[in-house]
């Protein structure tokens, strides 16, 4: 350490959009102190530079409604002398996607480059955690340094200063933040003032590299420091040994790294609460909220922005200012504090909405897609469909769909001619309901013969089951629906009546649905048996709308009761539906009294499809309890030393223990060291003859439990009345957030699902297989069907292209490379379609595969879309790259 040291101040504030407060509050009162930074600055150059916290949501919304403020606004901004960006909100790593990171930042620094400047830090003073991936997205964008506060611990360093690295190599050099209001208080008088100056020289002097200590004049939604100045030369008269400045965050983190320092280097995740709270069970407060969040990712990146690439290279308009609608909504409730749900009620409900919001403008785009790419398909069957595979490679899939068909018997056959299996779940005659709309249609839409028309067909609405075999990828193909004029005799039916009902079997797995409600699996290929294979689990939890908590006197359940089990078994499906009640305590003085008070109905369907490896369960029930945690419980024999579940773009291997918690309170930690992880879409435990894998777009939290590590326990859902509590067991001392109710929280009467796959592999599972089985998991199949007799008020009336020429079947790209697929969109600004590829393994993916698109069509561009210096076909261990088909 330097000699002499250096105290640096970062004016700043740091500007929640909602917490316990809603964003309308803040948004009002931003309007003041927004005006008043603004003001101050222009007039007094004695603060040279302010930190506006980083995130570029909050001035949209302040210029909005404050135009005139504008140009001040950009000249501060330009001269680095006002800060904001990269972030449009300040996200919470570990919760959201990669995909929603690399959004925020696109949104972020681009609106910041219309103000003036984007911060070139990576900031993040409040976050719960960080994600191991975060220095490769970071120089994706050009940004080679990282300031953070909570997720560290003295087993990773002690040192505030490091080098930050993640599995493809990129790294930032990396400023941990004590905290972020370490000088939110200074004291006015001398000898305070001298005081604290030497407690923050204690306390900072030993974990500096550089002998420059950073102190944050600012916290939560503090005004401008207008006396801070003075304050700064009371300190500089006191401590003449000293060097106190007001600092410039870009030029204090350069400098510091081009001091004659040897930094150490860390390659993983913080997740630690030594130091600081990271809430490592915040994945699962407000269930409800957290799978609106983590399904729209799916389905806007799996779904919407693939069909609308593809419509877009058919020749029809790509909504970009409309996706970007959807994803600002998105990005608005993956702020801090909004994303954890950490919130009062009333901000819990604007959360809703947008999500709400964003869902109906996402799936209402689609169908508009859909339906462009349908009707412009020459007709050549009246009923005929499309279905999406939006996968890179060619897939089999399952898909339930609704369809219009021409009688009660009919058959599915791609343009190929070939049969596809399909099984008709429900069945009704709409024929006069839909003439009665639609032909006084006829002739407005532009069209004035039909076919169906001509034809006098009847029309019934069925909704259907179909194993398509063989789809093309990354496209559509089209499909016919034909009467069957002969019935042939079902031997199937006949086989079906001779089957046990307690028996779920198809090639892989043969499932045993007992009497008492009790689950045996069978791995048909192992020839191997697991007994009570699926349990539910709940346990008392004394914990807030942050963390999770064991209390004192806590008591586990699993047993319950079967009220009914129904079972289907047909040539597709084989399902039970077991509908059980648990006897639970009502709240946690019951639980502590032994007392079960309450009964809750919970339904559990466990489905097997044929041809298909994995297992499928639903969980849905009404909550009746509070201060309790429901969740699923996967048992096997795997005694397990580490878990593998995915993170953005990659995979990340976890202990199942961590010795920290043996003497965690003597030590002083914030937080009790928890194994209750993070993940992306699915965690794993293997040994070397089998692999157990649980994948879900729900709730995004495991723990590897059971006495010999044996067990995967998914969290369904967590009761939380309280927004924040003191004195927790799991985390001693003042409360988190506010002591506020939030009965919302509590999800009494709520019905909450949950939709799972487990999936048994043989042996150990090569990395990039596992994440290629998450991917065609959450991307499902996609049917529409564009007939002309749907054009009527029902769905909007559109006028009949006069020309329909696109092809019956098409497919942008094929790729068969250990990597996976991203997403596929249309470049910001420009006409190019960008595809995205990243490699979750450990070993380099030597030549990415791409077949149907020449590589010398293929650019590649960093994630903020700006040209890369050369094209590169390798992909380094959990790197992502994006690519410019031009």
């Amino acid at each position: 350490m330097k000699e002499k040291l250096k105290i640096v101040i970062f004016p700043h504030t740091h500007w929640d959009r909602e917490w316990y407060f809603t964003s309308s509050k803040s948004m009002i009162y931003s309007l003041k102190d927004f005006d008043e930074i603004i003001e101050f600055l222009e007039k007094d150059e004695e603060i040279g530079s302010f930190i506006l916290d980083g995130q570029t949501s909050i001035l949209e919304d302040y210029i909005a409604l404050h135009p005139y403020m504008l140009e001040p606004l950009k000249k501060l901004v330009k001269e680095r002398r006002l800060m904001t960006g990269p972030w449009y909100t300040q996200p919470d790593t570990l919760v959201v996607s990669g995909e929603s990171i690399i959004r925020n930042l696109l949104y972020g620094t681009r609106q910041a480059r219309e103000y003036g400047h984007s911060m070139e830090i990576g900031y993040l003073p409040d976050s719960f955690g960080m994600s191991e991936q975060m220095p490769q997205i970071y120089n994706g964008f050009g940004i080679r340094y990282a300031m953070f506060r909570r997720g560290i611990a003295d087993s990773i360093t002690k040192d505030r200063e490091f080098y930050w690295e993640s599995k493809d190599g990129s790294r930032v050099f990396t400023h941990n933040i004590y905290h972020y209001g370490s000088m939110a208080y200074p004291p006015n008088d001398t000898e305070g003032l001298k005081r604290y100056l030497d407690e923050m020289i204690e306390l900072l002097g030993p974990s500096s590299t550089t002998g420059t200590l950073i102190l944050f004049n600012g916290e939560d939604q503090k005004p401008i420091r207008k006396n801070l100045f003075d304050i700064v030369k009371s300190g500089v008269n006191l401590k003449k040994d000293l060097n106190i400045v007001i600092g410039q965050i870009e030029n204090v983190m350069k400098s510091m790294e081009e001091s004659d320092t040897d930094f150490m280097t860390y390659q993983g995740e913080f997740t630690w609460g030594q130091h600081s709270r990271v809430h490592k069970s915040i994945f699962s407060t407000r269930a409800d909220l957290k799978s609106m969040n983590n399904t729209l990712e799916n389905f806007i990146v799996n779904s919407l922005e693939p069909i609308c690439s593809l419509a877009y290279i058919s020749g029809f308009v790509y909504e970009e200012k409309l996706m970007e609608k959807i994803w600002k909504l998105m990005l608005d409730n993956s702020a801090h504090d909004s994303i954890g749900m950490c919130n009062s009620d009333r901000t819990n409900v604007d959360v809703e909405h947008r999500f709400i919001t964003a869902r109906n403008l996402a799936e209402d785009l689609m169908e508009l897609k859909l339906r462009e790419i349908g009707m412009n398909i020459q007709e050549k069957n009246v009923f005929q469909f499309q279905l999406y595979n939006l996968l890179p490679s060619r897939r089999d899939g399952y898909i339930v769909l609704t369809l219009f068909v021409p009688c009660e018997r009919f058959e599915v056959r791609n343009r190929r001619g070939e049969l596809q299996s399909h099984e008709v779940i429900s069945i009704k005659n709409v024929t006069e309901e839909i003439r009665a709309k639609s032909v006084r249609e006829i002739g407005v839409d532009d069209d004035r013969d039909p076919q169906w028309n001509k034809e006098e067909i009847r029309i019934y609405e069925a909704e259907v089951r179909i194993l398509v075999k063989d789809m093309v990828p990354l496209g559509y193909e089209t499909y016919e629906i034909n009467p069957v004029l002969e019935v042939e005799e079902d031997s199937e039916d006949e086989e079906r009546l001779l089957i046990d009902k307690s028996i779920l079997e198809n090639e892989f797995y043969k499932i045993s649905v007992n009497p008492d409600g009790k689950i045996d699996l069978l791995d048909k290929r192992a020839l191997k048996q697991w007994s009570d294979f699926l349990k539910l689990e709940n346990s008392g939890d004394e914990g807030d709308t942050y963390d999770y908590s064991e209390p004192e006197k806590d008591m586990t359940i699993r047993e319950f009761e079967v009220e009914n089990i129904e079972t289907e078994i047909t040539g597709l499906v084989s399902r039970a539906v077991l509908k059980l009640n648990m006897d639970l305590p009502y709240n946690l003085l019951n639980r502590a009294e032994g007392i079960r008070n309450i009964r809750q109905p919970i339904r559990l369907t466990i489905e097997l499809r044929k041809n298909d490896e994995h297992i499928h369960i639903d969980l849905s029930t009404m909550n009746a309890a509070i201060e309790h945690r429901m969740r699923l419980i996967v048992n096997t024999d795997i005694e397990a030393k580490c878990s593998v579940a995915d993170q953005q773009f990659g995979l990340i291997e976890r202990p199942v223990y961590l010795e920290e918690v043996e003497n965690w309170k003597e030590n002083g930690w914030n937080e009790k060291p928890r194994t209750i992880e993070p993940m992306q879409s699915f965690v794993s435990i293997s040994n070397e003859e089998n692999t157990v894998a649980v994948f879900t777009e729900n709730v995004r939290e495991y723990q590897v439990t059971g006495d010999k590590y044996n067990e995967i326990a998914m969290t369904v859902y967590r009761s939380t009345p309280y927004l924040g509590k003191d004195n927790l067991n799991d985390r001693p001392g003042r409360e988190s957030g506010t002591k506020s109710a939030t009965p919302d929280a509590a999800l009494i009467g709520k019905c909450l699902s949950a939709t799972y796959t487990v999936t048994v592999f043989n042996g150990t599972v090569k990395e990039h297989v596992m994440s290629q089985t998450a991917k065609e998991i959450l991307t499902p199949v996609i049917g529409y069907q564009a007939a002309q007799f749907k054009n009527n008020t029902n769905y909007f009336v559109l006028n009949i292209p006069r020309e329909k020429k696109l092809s019956d079947s098409k497919s942008l790209l094929e790729s068969n490379s250990r990597v996976v697929l991203s997403t596929v969109k249309k470049a910001e600004g420009k006409d190019n379609i960008l595809i995205r590829f990243f490699n979750p393994s450990s070993r380099n993916v030597e030549e990415l595969d791409i077949q149907g698109l020449s590589q010398k069509k293929l650019c590649e561009v960093r994630l903020d879309e700006t040209r890369a210096e050369m094209t590169e076909f390798t992909l380094k261990p959990c790197e992502v790259k994006t690519y410019s088909i031009d």
